[in-house]
């Protein structure tokens, strides 16, 4: 019986690449984007960290998908880790990897 990965196919330019399609945070929330990283290392590392994970998806599902994936970034996960753990709230599900970085603070919306 062979293995079935369930990853994402980055050969498929659909799953991922410049040509794939994706949500910008200006067409997930309706407003403009006027978002600044509070930490653009850790941001990065998040991103990086969901890359893969099905949204939407609970706090626990989150903390879980970090940690499958934390082999691959040489278990340099901790400052994301406490970031998701001590700031999204249990029993919310997020819609996606803005969501996540709003509710982990490490994305903020800037003033106008």
């Amino acid at each position: 019986m062979s293995y079935i990965h369930n990853e994402k196919n980055y050969a498929d330019p659909a799953q991922s690449g410049v040509d794939s399609s994706v949500e910008r945070a200006e067409e997930l929330t309706g407003e403009s984007p006027v978002n600044k990283a509070t930490d653009n290392a850790t941001v990065s590392k998040l991103a990086n960290l969901l890359e893969g994970l099905k949204f939407p998806a609970t706090t626990e599902e989150i903390l879980s998908h970090i940690n499958r994936k934390s082999p691959s970034m040489g278990n340099q996960i901790n400052d994301v880790f406490a970031r998701v753990q001590n700031n999204l709230e249990k029993g919310i599900k997020y819609k996606n990897t803005y969501q996540v970085g709003l509710a982990s603070k490490l994305v903020e919306i800037e003033e106008e």
